[in-house]
Order: structure tokens, then C-alpha cells, then sequence
């Protein structure tokens, strides 16, 4: 199967994206080898790659709230697959769900085997792993947890910081 990567330095930091001629495979985000993405691919697999891009893009800059990509999901199994799928359709832009709830809605009873799926979620942001939370706070993310809470403030989740500067 041949996959085209490209990145692109966005307000978040360098996102970079894989993709097959069936759609997205891999999102990478910043500070995990994004900008290390190899250009190439056949025309499928790259049109793929740069249409996920540019919607990365314009989600990290504010400018869009739903992805309209295909997943290519070969490789995922078919439980985390129904997972990541029902997490997509349960929280959308804007809203979270937590691990617990998650869980149970696709028969999962241990909240902390959701949080291992999420941790191997092959397309963040597509899937939005990083509106799923802890009962008792924000949970984990495997782009560290200051993404985690620049995401859920662009979204409208947390309420945006303030910057101080120097006190």
C-alpha cells in the first residue's frame, strides 16, 4: 500500500499526516515526529494526505469544527475501531465524554481500557481522543497534557488562559 506523509507548521505546532489511497492512516501530532514527515506517495495517497492537512490546518487556526476525511482504518481491530467511531459520533466539537461513559456505551467496563485505546488512536484530532476525560479532571493525551487543554480551549471546553506576561 503506498502512503504519502506531508506536515505543516500550524497556531498548535507541527502536524504532520499519512495517508493511503483509501484515506487518512495516521495524524502525528506536535512533538511527535510531525515534522519529520517524508512527501511522496502516488496521487491518491497524497491528495488524501494534503486534503486531511489542510483541515488540520483550518481546525487549528479556528476555522473548523467537523473533519470530512475517510479513515483508511486497516490495521485498527475491529473493537478499538467501534470505539474511536462511537467516541466520533458522541462528542462532538466543543462537547466531552469521559472514559467511564465512553466505556460503557460500547461495553467496555474498565475506564482505564479505554484510556489504552485512546493512547493508540492512530488519527488524534480526527478522532477526537482529546475530549475524552477523567471523572475527576482532564485525564491523559498522548500529545502531553498543555495540548490537551489548548485543544479543549479552542473548543470552548476550558475557558481560554490569560496572559499575564511577567508578574
Amino acid at each position: 500500500m503506498a502512503v504519502a506523509a506531508r506536515a505543516e507548521e500550524t497556531p498548535l505546532g507541527t502536524i504532520g499526516v499519512e495517508a493511503s489511497a483509501a484515506g487518512l492512516t495516521r495524524v502525528r501530532l506536535p512533538g511527535a515526529g510531525g515534522a519529520g514527515a517524508r512527501p511522496g506517495g502516488d496521487e491518491p495517497a497524497a491528495a488524501r494526505a494534503e486534503a486531511a492537512l489542510e483541515q488540520l490546518a483550518e481546525y487549528a487556526s479556528g476555522q473548523r469544527e467537523i473533519f470530512d476525511v475517510e479513515v483508511d482504518w486497516s490495521g485498527v481491530d475491529e473493537t478499538h475501531r467501534r470505539v474511536l467511531e462511537t467516541l466520533r459520533e458522541i462528542a462532538p466539537f466543543g462537547a466531552t465524554v469521559t472514559y467511564g461513559e465512553l466505556g460503557r456505551r460500547v461495553g467496555i467496563a474498565d475506564p482505564r481500557e479505554v484510556g489504552v485505546l485512546m493512547a493508540r488512536n492512530p488519527v488524534p484530532l480526527v478522532v477526537p481522543c482529546h475530549r475524552v476525560v477523567a471523572a475527576d479532571g482532564l485525564g491523559g493525551f498522548g500529545g502531553g497534557l498543555e495540548l490537551k487543554r489548548r485543544l479543549l480551549e479552542l473548543e470552548g471546553v476550558l475557558p481560554a488562559r490569560l496572559e499575564l506576561g511577567i508578574v
